[in-house]
């Protein structure tokens, strides 16, 4: 069975006959820290509201959304996670064709063939850093395709794209009349790269978005759109009701929290660099540059696949995220979630043991 997602740790658990608590967990990249204290606050409150429906115009979700982004109430569109709204999309727009940057994340090609899509792959290339050649994609946009999907930065390579590039792909969309989707699942952490601020401007472009990564409510299920205000009443006649619960709604006081973001901003910084250079530093891996909260890594070692690594890892107690299954990739990538300094510690220890450095 192909690892598809990472960050079951339940299955992981029931497989291995330990518990879920003792299992370190790198292959799903959410911010160790755990929500934010003002979130966790408001998630209490709430508790006396759980017997009432919840708001369906999720109002007070969508004004903190709006503050928070700088975009009006009317272009913005909660639901449960992102990943609902990458199955409502195809289901909505009825595409005949798409092409999916990749490597990119899995529901993307799911949803377009539950719903009778074929899917192009545009191969990123790992001797540019898997970055993306402007110039080749749009060339391979003259084709003609109703959908285009990219994740800014990408998942899994963790390679981030400059906005100016973005808004440009975005205007040759436009002009062939190709909706453009931007996953921006994992640009809190690298905020200046969005371009939500654009988007609600241009017709064709829908920005994903996501509470998972930076705000640690991956089991809330919380994410929304951000578009002009005539995508997003389209989409919110397919959104089915009560999509956001009354706890996801209220943790949504996450974003008003800045001493909480501020935090998450220094953590990041201080342990990519510490797990980045102790990776780097063991013969056999090679390490790649990222704008997220995780690593992607390819071993060099010949002797060893990736799946193979994971399977010896999990003997020791540690997941990580086997990467065998993305499209232009291969057997021996994978990638690892930035943890705190105990966690990340013992994993460059690991690694180090299982590739025989001293």
């Amino acid at each position: 069975m192909k690892d598809i997602h990472g960050g079951n740790i339940w299955k992981a658990s029931r497989e291995a006959g330990i518990r879920y608590e003792d299992i370190i967990d790198f292959s799903a990249s959410i911010n160790p820290l755990g929500l934010s204290p003002r979130a966790a606050t408001a998630i209490k409150k709430s508790l006396r509201l759980i017997s009432p429906y919840p708001d369906p115009a999720s109002s007070s979700t969508v004004e903190a959304l709006s503050v928070y982004h700088g975009v009006s109430a009317d272009e913005i569109l909660p639901g449960n996670g992102s990943t609902e709204f990458i199955h409502l999309l195809p289901a909505l727009l009825k595409p005949a064709s798409a092409l999916i940057v990749e490597p990119a994340f899995s529901e993307y090609r799911k949803a377009l063939r539950d719903n009778g899509c074929r899917g192009d792959s545009f191969i990123l290339k790992e001797e540019n850093g898997f970055s993306i050649d402007a110039r080749r994609l749009k060339r391979r946009l003259s084709k003609g395709y109703d959908l285009v999907y990219i994740a800014n930065p990408a998942n899994p390579t963790g390679a981030a794209t400059g906005k100016e590039v973005i808004l440009d792909i975005a205007l040759s969309c436009e002009r062939l009349g190709s909706t453009f989707i931007v996953d921006e699942a994992f640009v809190d952490f690298c905020e200046e790269r969005s371009i939500k601020k654009e988007a609600v401007s241009l017709n064709n472009v829908v920005v994903l978005r996501s509470m998972t990564k930076f705000f640690s409510m991956a089991g809330l299920r919380l994410g929304y759109v951000i578009a002009n205000a005539a995508t997003i009443k389209k989409l919110a006649k397919r959104v089915p009701p009560w999509s956001v619960n009354t706890l996801a709604g209220a943790a949504v006081e996450s974003v008003r929290d800045g001493r909480y973001i501020r935090k998450v901003h220094r953590w990041l910084n201080m342990e990519k660099d510490f797990i980045f250079r102790g990776l780097g530093r063991i013969k056999g891996l090679m390490v790649f540059e990222s704008s997220a909260n995780f690593l992607m890594v390819k071993i060099t070692d010949r002797s060893l696949t990736a799946t193979e690594l994971k399977s010896i890892l999990f003997e020791k107690g540690i997941l990580i995220r086997d990467l065998s299954a993305f499209r232009g990739l291969g057997p021996r990538y994978f990638r690892v979630a930035i943890k705190k300094r105990r966690e990340n510690e013992m994993l460059i220890r690991a690694l180090k043991g299982v590739f025989g450095n001293s």
